[in-house]
């Protein structure tokens, strides 16, 4: 959740679609359909984003790992 920038796509492409966005109190849990998998992840409870809103990822300061599980230096 941390390392996910989700935004509203304007005029053009778009990374997904809200499906729909789950009020729970302090958090909200932001259902996306990418492609042809879903995606769960938290949003601000005071989040912009309605279902059908076409939306845009980006990665903020991933971490990446390797088969065994190690940290990769990126």
């Amino acid at each position: 959740t941390e390392h996910l920038s989700i935004s509203k796509a304007s005029n053009g492409p778009a990374d997904g679609v809200v499906n729909w966005v789950e009020h729970l109190g302090d958090q909200n849990h932001l259902h996306v359909t990418v492609g042809s998998r879903k995606l769960v992840t938290l949003t601000d409870p005071d989040t912009q984003l309605e279902k059908g809103d076409r939306v845009i990822i980006r990665y903020r300061a991933p971490l990446f790992f390797d088969q065994a599980g190690n940290r990769i230096a990126n």
